[in-house]
């Protein structure tokens, strides 16, 4: 008597695995896929009905200059950001620091003027929140729970070679031990 797999005509291991993951992975994911959808149908309608709302209210070619505004604003932002970020992050490790916080900031700049290119006043909206530094360390808080934390040192002050500063009150020297040693093999040992 064939079994439930073998009647289906999946034999091979591969498309076995890929059935059995596929049928569980599914039932898992399906609040992530359904905000996904909601998110790709809602976003561009809400776009839609805010630029209804504008136009409405300070006229068409008002909110179409505020559109192709908005949109070389964030080609410059991003023109601007790609090579700086560059120059930032080699900076960063020059001085010894930890490179991360400041891709990060770049990447979210970058992305701040991608939604500028996007039409709509919300996208804009969203990305004018993330060019402000408090408003990004907010939203980076809120989306990556860990990112506040790795740019600060135990102490709460910005983590990298200017927190260790000498010239701070209560600021010690490293402590160095000098010495030499002798290594002993087992069948060295004195006994």
């Amino acid at each position: 008597m064939p079994t439930r797999l073998q009647a289906h005509g999946h034999l091979t291991g591969g498309m076995l695995n890929n059935t059995l993951v596929r049928g569980e992975h599914s039932k898992m994911m399906s609040p992530l896929r359904t905000f996904t959808l909601l998110l790709m149908l809602g976003f561009p309608l809400l776009e839609i009905a805010v630029l209804i709302e504008v136009g409405q209210a300070i006229g068409f070619w008002p909110t179409l200059g505020l559109l192709v505004l908005a949109a070389v604003a964030g080609m410059l932002i991003i023109r601007n950001q790609g090579v700086s970020m560059v120059g930032r992050m080699f900076d960063s490790m020059s001085r010894g620091g930890f490179a991360f916080a400041s891709m990060v900031d770049g990447y979210v700049v970058i992305l701040a003027g991608s939604l500028l290119i996007l039409p709509g006043f919300v996208s804009d909206v969203l990305g004018l929140a993330l060019l402000v530094p408090p408003l990004r360390r907010v939203i980076l808080g809120a989306v990556l729970p860990g990112f506040t934390d790795a740019r600060r040192d135990g102490r709460g002050r910005p983590a990298g070679p200017q927190s260790n500063r000498r010239d701070e009150p209560g600021a010690k020297d490293p402590i160095i031990i000098e010495g030499t040693y002798e290594r002993l093999d087992d069948d060295d040992r004195p006994r």
